[in-house]
């Protein structure tokens, strides 16, 4: 990412806060509601099947996507390769 703003007629972004999606490469801005920063964390396999996640502070501040993005994958609309 270069120290450059992204311009569009309706969205202005700060360099510092520009950042490309993971999964669309879209430019967004990381102070929005939404979006979703890259964790790292652990999860409890239950009985029966199934996890419960637990998100740790770990974040790796280069990697975000937006919410739509991410919920998309989630419903399995993502293609395998952008899973891994």
């Amino acid at each position: 990412m270069t120290e450059q703003t992204y311009t569009d007629p309706k969205l202005v972004i700060p360099a510092r806060y520009l950042a490309r999606c993971e999964k669309c490469g879209k430019p967004l801005d990381t102070r929005a509601t939404g979006i979703f920063q890259f964790t790292s964390g652990w999860v409890q396999q239950r009985e029966g099947g199934g996890g419960h996640g637990i998100s740790l502070p770990q974040r790796d501040p280069t990697r975000w996507a937006h919410r739509h993005c991410i919920e998309s994958e989630a419903r399995g609309y993502g293609d395998q390769k952008s899973m891994l």
